[in-house]
């Protein structure tokens, strides 16, 4: 006792804690964490490509390991509600020593109250040992049950980091096109606004000569400054792409990466399957869908277990007893016992859940059928949007090429000595490039 005490104490004061400690462990585990991140760099001067950063955010995106842990601890959970299933086992040991001898006499009820003589029952020193055995039906039943839900929810957790894995890819291939246009508009802007970084200057020559109209000089002074102003915007959105790029990968989120963008010189053949086919693709494999399915086997095996409670709770109990007391008749012995309880007011509260669970059940089944109309209409505007989105390509394509031809016979004329200005033919350069 005079030890507890003190252990008590301490457990409670270990469990008090001030703001200004959390504070402290804040700082600590920030500047921890900074240089764990700080570490994780690219090889420099690499060009990465799509499989790259595929491969890379598999591997080391923070937010998958996270998915991995918790299907990792759900299958740990597995063991241990199989382990549930074992009955229960307990060993006692009793040791007593008295400092007399105990013992005791009796008086006779039938030959005139007569005393006979002290008798001792058990020695000075005595020493007990117990173990016992005891199964509870109902409880080895819900173990059993509690293993199966536990196997099912690691399938859930298998199935939300198999769609954990699905939307990283689909993140990483976003950022990586993100970055590789922003990378080639960086690359054609910076060009062109070296070759009209005379502009300024050509405008202020031209206030001073007089040779243009000064509202004519205006209007292009802030056309050129247009421009220039979406054109540095692909800057920002270059720098945006290779942050978000980084942290998808799981490295230092910085605005300093370069990817293959050979990609974008040429249109990839768009052959997509027939629509029906890319529905049955689906329904098949969409995680969301299997997690309904996993979720609703959950449910039913749920409501077994409230039908297991509605049954007797039968233990059954084996003891092994032995005891080093010499004026036993028997020194060792072993008991089977068998104990069935039935709780019946209980039983409408189950009935009532056991129907609650069933609606349950069957909710989770329309859940099941909504989410597959949802997925269906995705794979639909999924469809029509590729197709869309190729159409408008090929017409912003068609502006470009007209651009483009505009500015090769403005650049040919302006070799030529035609009317055609240096100011207009610059402006010409960045509206190309901007179309």
């Amino acid at each position: 006792m005079i030890t507890i005490f003190p252990l008590l104490l301490l457990v409670f004061l270990a469990g008090c804690r001030s703001a200004e400690s959390y504070r402290l462990e804040r700082i600590e585990k920030a500047t921890k964490h900074f240089e764990s991140i700080r570490l994780k760099q690219l090889d420099s001067g690499r060009v990465l490509t799509l499989p790259d950063c595929i491969g890379m955010a598999l591997a080391h995106n923070l937010d998958l390991n996270v998915s991995r842990l918790q299907e990792r601890i759900a299958s740990e959970q597995i063991t241990a509600e199989v382990l549930g299933m074992l009955p229960e086992f307990s060993a006692v040991n009793n040791w007593k020593d008295r400092n007399n001898v105990p013992a005791s006499s009796s008086q006779s009820v039938s030959s005139g109250g007569a005393t006979y003589n002290y008798s001792q029952s058990s020695p000075q020193w005595e020493n007990n040992i117990q173990l016992e055995l005891a199964l509870s039906v109902l409880d080895f039943g819900l173990a059993y049950l509690n293993s199966a839900q536990a196997q099912d929810r690691s399938f859930v957790e298998s199935e939300q980091t198999r769609r954990a894995a699905q939307n990283l890819t689909l993140e990483v291939v976003k950022a990586y096109f993100k970055v590789a246009v922003a990378q080639q508009a960086m690359q054609r802007t910076t060009a062109l606004l070296d070759q009209c970084a005379g502009i300024e200057e050509d405008i202020k020559f031209l206030y001073k000569t007089g040779e243009v109209s000064p509202f004519i000089l205006i209007d292009e002074h802030k056309r050129f400054i247009r421009i220039q102003q979406r054109l540095m915007e692909s800057r920002k959105f270059y720098q945006d792409g290779c942050i978000e790029l980084r942290a998808l990968l799981g490295v230092m989120p910085t605005s300093d990466v370069a990817v293959d963008d050979s990609v974008l010189k040429q249109l990839p053949d768009l052959r997509l399957p027939e629509i029906s086919d890319l529905e049955k693709a689906a329904l098949l494999e969409r995680p969301e869908l299997s997690s309904k399915d996993i979720q609703q086997h959950i449910m039913l095996t749920e409501s077994r277990k409230t039908l297991l409670t509605m049954l007797p709770n039968v233990r059954i109990f084996l003891d092994f007893t032995n005891s080093t007391n010499p004026f036993l008749y028997h020194a060792s012995w072993m008991e089977l016992g068998v104990r069935a309880a039935y709780n019946l007011l209980k039983l409408p509260q189950q009935i009532a859940k056991y129907r609650t669970q069933r609606h349950e059940t069957a909710s989770i089944e329309e859940q099941t059928v909504a989410l597959s109309v949802a997925v269906l209409a995705q794979v639909r505007l999924a469809h029509a949007n590729i197709a869309e989105s190729k159409k408008l390509f090929e017409l912003d394509d068609k502006v470009y090429q007209v651009y483009q031809k505009h500015l090769e016979v403005a650049e040919e004329s302006f070799k030529l000595g035609g009317a055609l200005s240096k100011l207009e033919l610059d402006r010409l350069r960045m509206e190309t490039v901007e179309t």
